[in-house]
């Protein structure tokens, strides 16, 4: 039986992308002892590869595809683990929805959403039996007076 190969995401363009690469090795754990092929894929600002004992191999962006042995490899699945951008915030889903490639995550409009604290509870607002805490939004992190929020929170 043919394995499943999984290209495990991580990285990302955050200082978060050293918790991304420990949730990843966390996850391949996993994926391998449940029988699966797992292939790292690190994207960085400045790059996105596959990397090995044999070195770093680039991922091929038209169709998140690598080149090993002299042969094209592609992925059944992307396991996506990359904290903060692009990861959480819709963009490597729409990318995947573009390419048609399958992935573990909620999709790009619910992860764009749901980055933004302000916009999750204006949307849930009214929801019978979903409480949420009372906030004060602060778009541009500009400075409010203290007694101003305190009059917003009452």
């Amino acid at each position: 039986m043919k394995k499943i190969k999984i290209a495990l995401v991580t990285g990302g363009f955050t200082e978060e992308s050293a918790i991304s690469v420990k949730s990843a090795e966390n996850s391949a754990n996993h994926l391998t002892l449940e029988g699966f092929d797992v292939y790292p894929i690190v994207i960085t600002p400045d790059a996105w590869y596959f990397e090995n004992g044999n070195g770093r191999t680039a991922v091929d962006k038209n169709d998140f595809t690598i080149q090993l042995k002299s042969q094209k490899t592609s992925f059944d699945m992307a396991f996506i683990t990359i904290h903060g951008t692009p990861g959480e915030d819709g963009k490597l889903q729409g990318y995947f929805d573009l390419i048609g490639m399958r992935y573990n995550t909620c999709n790009a409009a619910t992860s764009a959403l749901t980055m933004n604290k302000a916009y999750t509870k204006a949307v849930v607002h009214g929801i019978d039996q979903l409480y949420t805490a009372t906030s004060v939004h602060l778009p541009d992190r500009r400075y409010v007076k203290t007694a101003i929020m305190r009059q917003e929170l009452k």
